[in-house]
């Protein structure tokens, strides 16, 4: 039988003790700190509800948001110390009442009138047996600009011909029915079944006849198809319109398709300018507008046309649109793709003008800078909306008034101490 030892168990319980006290008396201490630091930890600002609180805060002055430029940048202030004020050498000018006339400078390039440009293909298949006409000529209507050795057509005149005798024959045929038929040799019945016949040979003739035209033969080549022996399979491509040949692909030995282009002829005497007009600029052009054209290889020329078409669709990665403007080109001066000037003028007006110089852009935006009185080296910067320059000027539309003052040599070194100054502009 075991016998338990009671001392040892009385050892154990009291080992249990000291643990269970040692670890209630750590989480008092943890309890205690805790609420020790809440107590001490500091609480968020209450918002004022009382008068007094809320005559502070309006008091304090509120900024304005750095995206809100249009309220902060049009009386901004910029300050120049002395040193640098002397070395802007800044000049001043009034704002003016003046007439303007808008006036709009954009790049553009010479083509060709698609109108009066032709390309030519055959009429038949067929090896190219002559090729005369040459790039840079000048051709008129119906000159040959190639022939064409084609069977297809000296197919077509075989059977023209073919159809020609037999329609001879019938009618030598219907004449002979016709007296028979006064002499009582011949009965009606028979006239009239001869002259069905000959109808049908007419008709078969005339068909032959057309596409013998279709083919592209001429008037002088289908009346010398008499006889067999006159066949003649080669075919002349005529020069369509008065013109320059452009483009020339027709070369000897050639197989010639009729889907096939084997020149371009153009009428070079209207030409077409196509200007590029920026997205802020259409309401300065439209169908009608008249234009000044001017290249740099004739420095004391210029040419007048008008816009007859302007694209209505925007190119996304320039944002412009392409204006046609019809000139005329006396001469052939204008050479196809070369670069031009193109100038559109509206009618003039009445209103303050303010010199080129004083206008300085930032991001894309205008502004100018006008001297503050009585406080030297301190300027105001102050957005405005333009029309178009024109001889030297902007006529202003909104932002200036006639006889303020502006600045105009220096308003660069102002714009740099602006954005410095004021880095919320870019």
């Amino acid at each position: 039988m075991q016998t338990i030892d009671t001392h040892d168990i009385g050892s154990q319980r009291n080992t249990w003790l000291k643990w269970i006290a040692l670890a209630a008396l750590v989480l008092g201490i943890l309890v205690a700190g805790f609420l020790v630091l809440a107590r001490h930890s500091p609480k968020p600002p209450l918002a004022p509800h009382d008068s007094m609180a809320a005559m502070g805060r309006m008091a304090s002055p509120p900024n304005p948001p750095p995206d809100d430029v249009s309220a902060a940048s049009t009386e901004l202030q910029i300050d120049l110390a002395p040193e640098d004020l002397k070395k802007a050498k800044i000049l001043t000018a009034r704002v003016t009442n003046g007439v303007t006339a808008a006036t709009l400078r954009v790049p553009g390039i010479v083509k060709a009138n698609e109108y009066r440009e032709v390309h030519v293909t055959p009429l038949v298949g067929g090896i190219v047996k002559e090729v005369p006409a040459v790039l840079g000529d000048h051709v008129k209507r119906g000159q040959p600009l190639a022939v064409i050795f084609s069977s297809d057509l000296a197919e077509a005149e075989t059977q023209y011909v073919s159809y020609l005798a037999e329609l001879d024959a019938e009618h030598k045929k219907l004449e002979r029915t016709q007296n028979l038929l006064k002499l009582g040799a011949a009965s009606q019945q028979e006239v009239e079944e001869v002259a069905a016949t000959h109808a049908a040979h007419e008709s078969h003739v005339r068909a032959a006849l057309e596409k013998l035209k279709l083919l592209g033969a001429s008037d002088h080549q289908i009346a010398a198809l008499k006889q067999a022996e006159q066949i003649n399979p080669n075919l002349v491509v005529p020069a369509p319109i008065n013109g320059v040949v452009l483009t020339r692909y027709a070369n000897l030995g050639l197989v010639a398709t009729t889907a096939q282009e084997l020149f371009t002829v153009a009428d070079l005497s209207t030409i077409w300018v196509m200007a590029s007009v920026n997205e802020k600029d259409f309401a300065s052009v439209r169908v009608g507008s008249q234009a000044n054209i001017t290249a740099q290889a004739y420095p004391a020329r210029f040419w007048k046309g008008r816009v007859t078409y302007i694209q209505p669709q925007v190119d996304p990665t320039t944002r412009t649109a392409q204006a046609r403007i019809e000139v005329a080109n006396p001469g052939e001066s204008l050479r196809i793709e070369m670069y031009v000037d193109v100038e559109f003028s509206s009618p003039s007006g009445s209103g303050p003008i303010v010199p080129e110089t004083a206008v300085q852009s930032i991001g894309e935006r205008q502004f100018v800078f006008l001297p503050v009185q009585n406080n030297e080296g301190s300027f105001l910067l102050r957005a405005v909306r333009l029309g178009p320059a024109a001889n030297g000027n902007y006529a202003v539309l909104e932002g200036l008034k006639t006889k303020e003052e502006v600045v105009t040599d220096g308003s660069f070194i102002l714009k740099a101490e602006a954005i410095r100054q004021h880095p919320e502009l870019q």
